[in-house]
């Protein structure tokens, strides 16, 4: 957490020690320029993906006879969403965990689950790169050389990260071995989560309702790309950037708030290095990317906390239950 948090700081750092007092005037200039309309158009289209996105969970839980309310799974999703924003990549766990608590479902299973719909989110993720790229690829080609060229050149660093991959598998799967046959009670726990986990995953292949999971996987890209290509319309030089250079900067982003802790500090560079290449000022294209992230996180805390409120109320018995315990 702290390293990550560290680097969108340092991020932030680098860019604005850069900055001349006219840089500033005119990221300045760009907030109270902004037409925010589209902005909040972006952001309640961001609610519905969320919305898709608890709905779609249904399938690979009832798969497995766990029935929950769409308002509880709904609730869930945005607390995770809350929790990635203090702790990278805490939110899968969180979502999971306060659905145990207050339904009294296995965590493991639930989180099989979870990681069974990030596989396929990650799958889509990669294929939206690889279309940003084939679509724009004389614009991107430099960028990507640049950034990734002397790497793809140096026989040596290829040999390196080959090497060090074949030993990250071989520890994975000796350590793999051993905890298969141990019987010490911490491994035959692990064994344990490792069952759910893969009894979860495996719901994408015995799902009864696979066509309705993957309908509502193309609603949430849609509502992804859609509410993106909302906030274009802020600003007239980002109006007029092409689909393509929408979606690079798009898989650019989603990539960044990856990599950094909700993406802060990384997400407006990322957005700003693409609009570059399409002529878009630098500081509008940072100031765009503030702007989108901004309302993005702001969205995300409101409804994440309204969540946190509202799931004591959505489950009565258990809160009675906790309370005479």
């Amino acid at each position: 957490m702290l390293f990550s948090l560290a680097l969108g700081v340092f991020l932030i750092w680098i860019i604005y020690k850069d900055l001349t007092e006219e840089d500033k005037a005119h990221i300045i200039e760009s907030f109270s320029e902004a037409n925010y309309w589209w902005i909040g158009a972006s952001s309640v289209v961001a609610i519905f993906s969320h919305i898709f996105r608890a709905y779609r969970w249904k399938y690979p839980l009832e798969s497995l006879n766990i029935k929950i309310d769409l308002p509880n799974r709904f609730a869930a999703v945005m607390i995770g969403y809350l929790a990635n924003l203090a702790f990278p990549r805490l939110g899968e766990v969180s979502r999971c965990a306060v659905l145990a608590r207050y339904q009294k479902k296995p965590f493991e299973v639930l989180f099989g689950t979870v990681l069974a719909e990030r596989l396929v989110d990650m799958l889509l993720l990669i294929a939206f790169i690889f279309l940003a790229i084939i679509l724009q690829f004389n614009i991107l080609r430099d960028f990507l050389d640049e950034s990734f060229g002397s790497i793809l050149n140096n026989s040596s660093s290829l040999w390196i990260l080959g090497v060090t991959g074949l030993f990250g598998c071989a520890v994975v799967y000796v350590l793999w071995t051993y905890i298969q046959r141990s019987e010490i009670p911490v491994f035959a726990r692990v064994r344990k989560i490792l069952r759910g986990l893969f009894e979860g995953f495996a719901t994408l292949k015995t799902m009864d309702g696979q066509l309705g999971f993957y309908f509502h996987t193309a609603l949430i890209w849609v509502c992804y790309i859609l509410m993106f290509m909302l906030t274009f319309q802020a600003f007239p030089e980002t109006s007029s950037v092409p689909f393509g250079g929408m979606l690079a900067a798009f898989v650019l982003g989603g990539i960044s708030i990856v990599a950094v802790q909700g993406g802060l500090g990384a997400y407006p560079l990322a957005i700003m290095i693409i609009l570059v290449l399409y002529g878009v000022p630098e500081t509008r294209g940072y100031a765009f990317g503030w702007i989108v992230w901004s309302a993005q996180t702001a969205m995300i805390i409101l409804v994440g906390f309204l969540s946190i409120l509202v799931m004591p109320l959505l489950n009565p018995s258990t809160q009675n239950e906790e309370a005479s315990a």
